[in-house]
């Protein structure tokens, strides 16, 4: 694991490419428009009050709690998604670079992880609002997106740094990746609750066997003033350091093919 935690420490003392570059490609993107960064705010915010109602009716639940479900589980999903499909390319796009010795592959996953996390941040600004509006949830419990959104961070950096490398290997893993994505946010407990399928149930073990529901489970739990899932903790635990011990062997094995794969 030495060589990659090498590779992101030099990266994270330098920066310029990806965060830098990240931040300007989002500005130079909105600044002709009226409304400027302020669009960073719409995605989040239109998903949550426009289908938040409906769906607070169909299923019964009260509008101030269901609304800080939806939409925290919209913004950490769309970070995930936004990661995963940026970083199947990343390689790709920037092969200018990396043919001009920049073989830091870190630098590219940092860079998909910060250009979604700056639309995560954006996107939090709303959604802070209606959790202090929501009585479901406690002031102190705001304080644990301190905690929980960098664990979420800290995988999607080995998800993002894999499939980067596996995108570079194969031009096909992308259409793979954009169809798992579409059938994933339907099979992950954004608009519909997973606490609705027991643990011991069979529905509750193939809910549970989705990653992205442990990952939204350990942040909005805690919102509620609940404390997740033993399973979802575990679950968690197991897939960072799996994942990142799986990063460091690509790191390792395969990443100088890289230029001869691009």
């Amino acid at each position: 694991m030495s060589g990659l935690v090498n590779q992101l420490r030099q990266s994270l003392q330098k920066p310029e490419f990806w965060a830098y570059s990240s931040w300007l490609d989002i500005v130079t993107r909105y600044r002709r428009t009226r409304l400027g960064l302020l669009w960073l705010l719409a995605p989040v915010m239109l998903f949550t009050f426009i289908t938040g109602p409906l769906y607070a009716r169909l299923f019964g639940r009260d509008l101030a709690s269901y609304l800080v479900h939806l939409g925290m589980g919209y913004a950490v999903w769309r970070m995930l998604s936004m990661v995963i499909s940026d970083a199947v390319n990343s390689l790709r796009s920037n092969k200018p670079f990396i043919m001009d010795g920049n073989v830091r592959l870190t630098d590219y996953a940092l860079k998909s992880i910060a250009k979604a996390f700056f639309y995560f941040v954006f996107s939090m600004m709303g959604m802070i609002g209606v959790l202090i509006w929501s009585p479901a949830v406690p002031a102190w419990s705001i304080l644990t997106l301190l905690v929980t959104v960098p664990i979420v961070a800290l995988n999607l950096f080995w998800i993002a740094y894999c499939v980067a490398l596996l995108g570079a290997r194969s031009p096909d893993f992308g259409q793979v990746l954009q169809t798992l994505l579409m059938l994933g946010m339907l099979f992950t407990p954004i608009i519909w609750e997973g606490s609705r399928f027991p643990v011991d149930s069979v529905a509750g073990t193939i809910v549970r066997l989705n990653p992205a529901f442990h990952l939204l489970e350990i942040v909005r739990a805690p919102l509620y003033g609940h404390s997740p899932e033993m399973g979802s903790l575990s679950f968690v635990a197991a897939m960072t350091i799996v994942g990142w011990a799986f990063a460091a062997f690509l790191c390792r094995r395969y990443s100088r093919y890289v230029p001869i794969w691009i």
